[in-house]
């Protein structure tokens, strides 16, 4: 009789051979694993780096004036303007630095610009890199997986220099106003009424939105004139002019602005961590006020008294709301170049029956900013300027988390050679309030680039 030892003999290599299988699969677990982690960790990094290349090339392609026509750049696919060549060139490149050369069957690199998906879906702003990327295994073979597969993406916003907003005069950057009042009732991004005219000369009106009251005009006895090369343009919105009669050109296909995240908001002045000098008095009531911190603009113990005002040039960091009424000072002069950034959840109004002179700042990061009203989308202020012929403003209001009145004067005409920008924005010609867009004197956009997360 054979022994039970004898007839066992041998199972244990079975039980050794199906735990190999086992080993190999853990051992391709955490070794092909591990690679593919790996090369999809350098993966992301060259689409983040060729992202932000072709980004820098066609924000500098655009700003140099090339050719972005047609406008849409797809990787293989021609015919491509001379803006795709530049940022195809360099997003390429940039990912074969990297060791993606974009040639199957281990790696391809594909560029898009508008983006073919994903929350940037056809927005010219923004340049798409898509790498996918295959990865040889060595101990999951055993059980049948030959290579892995990664595919990572990369959107970044491409600016190029220029005006702000395209070079608009009045801007609304609220993309989903509430229409309350209904089409042509009120409650858009941009109300227009009154009784009186309002002319537009050089720079029209943009609408950032795509609601049925984006525009909304609420009176027929306003007059709305343009000229200049103005118009009213919008991301999609209907121009509903509430019934009323016009001829004026619109222009519904403007690109969306995307909130927050293509406003540039300017960075806090230096300035907000200087204490002011103190003002100096050259004669009688004639004061002037220096660039720094205020905690009230300009301060008490000179408003009080009703002084003629001058603000030597620079940057005037306010920590609080501004209000000028009739009686906060006699006349303010800022014709030598200011800026005004008031810190956020902050306002401002004017109304005031005395002169007021302002200039924007003519040289440094803030060139062409009158008024900067820092802010956020959650937190949305009201701000107020009743024109008058007494009121000379000049340069960029940007304020895009703030709703902006403009008001004419009753008895006079409102001459603003500024630009506006705010979130939701109501004009009211109850007289005749001009806006004249000069291009010198209002801010304009650096090239700029940056990541999407």
């Amino acid at each position: 009789m054979k022994s039970k030892l004898f007839l066992e003999r041998g199972q244990a290599l079975i039980l050794i051979a199906l735990a190999a299988i086992g080993l190999f699969g853990i051992a391709g677990l955490v070794i092909d694993g591990s690679a593919r982690f790996s090369d999809r960790r350098h993966a992301q990094n060259a689409a983040d780096s060729a992202a932000l290349a072709a980004a820098l090339a066609k924000a500098t392609a655009l700003t140099n004036g090339l050719s972005n026509s047609p406008s849409a750049c797809l990787a293989g696919s021609p015919p491509y303007s001379s803006v795709c060549d530049a940022l195809l060139l360099a997003g390429l490149n940039r990912a074969l630095d990297n060791g993606y050369d974009g040639n199957l069957p281990t790696n391809n690199v594909v560029i898009y610009s508008p983006p073919i998906s994903g929350p940037y879906m056809n927005n010219e702003d923004y340049v798409q890199v898509i790498i996918t990327s295959y990865v040889k295994t060595y101990f999951a073979r055993v059980i049948g997986i030959n290579q892995t597969q990664n595919v990572v993406e990369a959107v970044a916003l491409t600016k190029e220099g220029g005006p702000l907003v395209n070079g608009a005069s009045i801007v609304s950057l609220n993309p989903s106003p509430n229409c309350g009042g209904g089409a042509g009732g009120g409650g858009g991004s941009v109300d227009v009424g009154g009784n009186g005219t309002i002319n537009l000369t050089g720079g029209g009106i943009f609408i950032n939105s795509s609601a049925s009251c984006g525009y909304s005009q609420t009176s027929c006895s306003v007059t709305l004139n343009v000229a200049g090369g103005a118009n009213i343009s919008s991301a999609g919105s209907t121009i509903n002019m509430g019934g009323c009669s016009a001829s004026i050109p619109t222009d519904e296909t403007g690109q969306p602005i995307l909130i927050p995240d293509e406003v540039y908001m300017p960075d806090e002045p230096i300035e907000c961590s200087q204490t002011h000098a103190t003002p100096t008095n050259p004669s009688g009531n004639n004061w002037t006020i220096y660039p720094g911190y205020y905690t009230d603009f300009p301060q008490g113990g000179l408003i009080a008294n009703n002084k003629d005002i001058t603000l030597a040039p620079g940057v005037y960091c306010v920590d609080s709301d501004i209000h000028w009424s009739g009686s906060t000072f006699t006349s303010l002069d800022g014709t030598n170049g200011v800026t005004i950034y008031i810190k956020s959840g902050h306002n401002f109004s004017m109304s005031i029956n005395s002169p007021i002179y302002l200039d924007p700042s003519t040289s440094g990061e803030y060139k062409g900013y009158l008024i900067i009203l820092d802010g956020n989308k959650n937190n949305i202020q009201n701000c107020t300027i009743n024109g008058g012929s007494y009121l000379d403003i000049n340069g960029t209001i940007f304020a895009p988390y703030c709703n902006l009145t403009v008001n004419g004067d009753n008895s006079s005409n409102s001459e603003f050679n500024a630009q506006l920008i705010g979130w939701d924005v109501k004009l009211n010609g109850n007289n005749t309030i001009t806006f004249n867009y000069d291009p010198s004197k209002i801010a304009e956009n650096k090239r700029r680039v940056g990541l999407m997360r």
